[in-house]
């Protein structure tokens, strides 16, 4: 899934969170400096080009205290504020200005002996005509297929999908009256076997309303043009 971002937004969040990023609890340093300390109070040291054993021994023991320590101090601190590699992906999807990320069914009435029709279904709350479409998923095309399966009760074995393409844009949000910025991944799904009502111009199953529609057709429907254009143009560049 993309991302987008506005490069100073990004240039903040690093700066803000420079002096955690990299940084993590390491106690291997610390059974170091420990294992260090320890060895030296253990140790008989002689004296050296006239220092004596015991000042040589006392160094290494302030060496000792002071880098267990820093060692202590700094697995503190590192605890107080842990900032992992999840917590900076968390933040940077925060300032992800894609607010809508959908998947564009494409299905043709492929039954026919001229496919040139797309399949939609009729959106009460757009009164519009739109291609079937899912917020996309994790597990996007296993997703897809199940919920094509369940709503037009065809078996999920005779439903194959392939990719086509991904389109970022902004779009006027008719439901927030405000310009947002979309994603939209769009899946070609292909049917080997249609249920004797989906070979009407118009069906309903469950209480939705389908219709088969040429490219043509869409254009010509000014609600559609008003609503979702740029997804019919979407679907008449890749899948024509």
């Amino acid at each position: 899934m993309k991302i987008l971002i506005d490069e100073t937004e990004l240039d903040l969040l690093l700066e803000k969170k420079k002096q955690f990023i990299g940084k993590e609890v390491v106690w291997d340093s610390l059974l170091s400096a420990v294992s260090f300390l320890v060895s030296v109070f253990l140790a008989t040291y002689k004296e050296i080009f006239g220092v004596p054993g015991a000042a040589i021994k006392t160094t290494f023991v302030m060496l000792g205290l002071f880098f267990t320590a820093k060692s202590v101090k700094d697995i503190w601190s590192g605890a107080k504020n842990n900032y992992s590699k999840e917590d900076l992906f968390k933040d940077i999807n925060k300032l992800n200005q894609i607010t809508h990320n959908h998947s564009i069914i494409a299905i043709k009435d492929t039954y026919s002996e001229f496919p040139n029709r797309f399949l939609v279904y009729d959106e009460p709350k757009w009164n519009c005509k739109l291609f079937l479409n899912y917020k996309t998923n994790q597990n996007n095309e296993k997703f897809i297929i199940d919920h094509i399966s369940h709503e037009l009760k065809i078996k999920s074995e005779d439903i194959s999908i392939e990719y086509m393409s991904q389109k970022i844009h902004e779009k006027y949000s008719q439901n927030h009256k405000e310009m947002r910025v979309y994603c939209h991944r769009l899946y070609q799904v292909t049917l080997k076997t249609f249920p004797n009502i989906m070979q009407d111009n118009s069906f309903e199953i469950d209480g939705v309303q389908y219709y088969w529609m040429s490219i043509s057709e869409m254009e010509r429907d000014s609600r559609i043009r008003e609503v979702n254009q740029d997804i019919v143009d979407f679907v008449k560049e890749n899948c024509s």
